[in-house]
């Protein structure tokens, strides 16, 4: 890459680049699945729980078959969702929920943790 005089050609200068762009882009798709990850595991406790509620309470499944039919059929059922955020309880800055550590958020400016409980947005 550095030839004997010991300077860099632009060619050979564009080809760093373009190969740290590229490792920036697989950083952030790593950070996406994460986050999806998280998202994932996140309505999967929340429909386990609702599930044992529901078939504690005698709810008969066909009716949360037909339910769950009428909800795909709705266009907004597949609108985009935020991360869980909330006020650090030490510093007062905000947490983003981590999307390591599912229900979970981390200060980036003091280190506190936090857990966010799932919610159902009605």
């Amino acid at each position: 890459m550095i030839r004997n005089s010991g300077y860099v050609s632009s060619n050979e200068y564009k080809g760093v680049a373009a190969e740290v762009r590229q490792a920036e882009k697989v950083q952030e798709a790593n950070r996406n699945i994460t986050d999806l990850k998280s998202d994932i595991l996140r309505l999967k406790i929340m429909v386990q729980a609702m599930m044992e509620i529901l078939i504690e309470k005698g709810i008969d499944p066909n009716l949360i078959n037909a339910k769950m039919e009428e909800i795909v059929a709705k266009p907004e059922t597949f609108a985009s969702s935020k991360k869980e955020s909330a006020p650090c309880p030490e510093c007062g800055r905000m947490i983003l929920d981590n999307g390591v550590t599912p229900l979970t958020g981390t200060c980036l400016y003091c280190g506190h943790v936090i857990r966010f409980a799932p919610k159902i947005d009605i």
